[in-house]
């Protein structure tokens, strides 16, 4: 390249921009290899306001460095940002499988170190089965001994609905409350048409009842069929995926994976832990209020903490309806607002610090992504979002932790100047 066709800045002063020094550097005539033509140096000058001159006369004004680098990460950020728009909506279309397996993996996760320690003394194979028989001997027989209480609240609250509405009715007038007539039968007309559309959106499509009966029954297998295989065959099938990986990349995603898994297990302890406080809590009001199936309704409390939201709902409802049934509105009343106190700082305050120990994420981050998920994906986000963050930042930490070399960063060149 010759000299004749570059141009030499002009000394610049201290105080100006440190990109447009090194220029100058780069066009000094005592450093003739790094001479650059004008058009270079036009291309690459980015301070504000700067004009780069070329021989024929031309100027063009120079993009602001800020602008520059915005635009650099923008783009990038909208590129990111739609390949995982575009990534969720792949999973939405594919829940009923996406579902199932990642049940199926919370499962796995929980009685994994059950059949690890068997393993150790005895097939793999047989361990698998014994845990899993054991598993379904535990829930038929918790199943069994719940049946006759529950089964005998539920049917007095059947047999006696119409005058548990009609006492209801009458304390929402003479109580404190002191609605109207026309309020109360206002409430009760919306609350009959809101149960009767749901009921006749569910029977008058048998169509889409059969397709949701059979996504429920074939994910059931699905989840069933996956645990078996994980459990039996998890080690073998983890050393086939990492021999799939390049041998540079394959201790890596090894940490990773593990992380992740174990972020998981620590998930699970963390609803187990929530959940038993939910049920000894719930359980001593239904106890002091001298509610019926205190201790069944205890139980189904523990077990309905590993269904956000529907569980919660679903049995704080069931407590209440036999509550009203047994003590009457003034009783039921007093147990609905205990419950949703107690589920509201549970959700709140207790959630966030247990998960917080076991899957290190702040107590903002888990209640970000609980509401993200639900409003994404409704209860099932709401039931995934929490552990599916903790298994992706674990496994980024550890990623991380293991390759902090600078020069492995990727930094987009436009943006190098706000890095330096």
């Amino acid at each position: 390249m010759s000299e004749r066709g570059a141009v030499r800045l002009p000394r610049l002063n201290p105080g100006d921009c440190g990109y447009r020094l090194r220029m100058y550097e780069l066009a000094s005539p005592s450093r003739p290899d790094h001479v650059m033509t004008s058009g270079a140096i036009a291309d690459r000058v980015v301070a504000d306001g700067a004009i780069a001159d070329s021989p024929g006369g031309s100027s063009r004004a120079a993009v602001p460095s800020f602008l520059q680098h915005g635009a650099a990460w923008a783009w990038r950020f909208i590129v990111v940002a739609v390949a995982i728009y575009l990534a969720l909506r792949v999973l939405v279309v594919l829940r009923v499988v996406v579902i199932p397996i990642f049940v199926a993996l919370l499962i796995i996760a929980l009685l994994n170190p059950v059949v690890d320690r068997l393993a150790a003394r005895m097939p793999r194979l047989l361990a698998t089965w014994i845990t899993m028989a054991a598993v379904a001997g535990t829930l038929a027989l918790i199943g069994w001994l719940l049946a006759a209480p529950i089964s005998a609240a539920v049917g007095d609250f059947a047999d006696e609905f119409d005058r548990v509405v009609v006492d209801v009715e009458s304390w929402l007038q003479t109580g404190p409350l002191g609605l109207s007539e026309s309020q109360v039968d206002d409430v009760s007309n919306r609350l009959s048409s809101a149960g009767d559309g749901f009921v006749s959106g569910l029977l008058d499509e048998p169509g889409s009842t059969a397709r949701l009966v059979g996504e429920v029954v074939g994910g059931f297998f699905l989840a069933l069929v996956v645990v078996f295989f994980g459990l039996k065959d998890g080690p073998e099938m983890w050393r086939w995926l990492l021999r799939r990986v390049k041998p540079v990349r394959r201790d890596d995603l090894d940490r990773a994976g593990r992380a992740a898994f174990g972020s998981l297990q620590g998930w699970l302890k963390g609803i187990a832990i929530t959940g038993l406080a939910d049920a000894v809590l719930i359980g001593i009001a239904l106890v002091v209020l001298g509610v019926p199936a205190a201790l069944p309704l205890a139980v189904l409390t523990f077990f309905a903490a590993f269904f956000p939201i529907v569980g919660a709902t679903l049995v704080g409802a069931l407590s209440v309806g036999i509550a009203a049934v047994s003590e009457g509105p003034t009783t039921a009343v007093i147990l609905a607002v205990v419950v949703l106190a107690i589920q509201q700082i549970e959700g709140d305050v207790l959630l966030p610090m247990v998960m917080r120990r076991q899957v290190q994420l702040h107590p903002v981050v888990i209640l970000i992504a609980l509401g993200v998920g639900a409003a994404l994906a409704g209860i099932v986000g709401a039931l995934v979002a929490v552990p599916v963050t903790a298994a992706v930042v674990a496994a980024a930490s550890v990623v991380k932790a293991n390759g902090d070399d600078p020069d492995d960063l990727y930094i987009p060149d436009s943006a190098a100047g706000v890095m330096e």
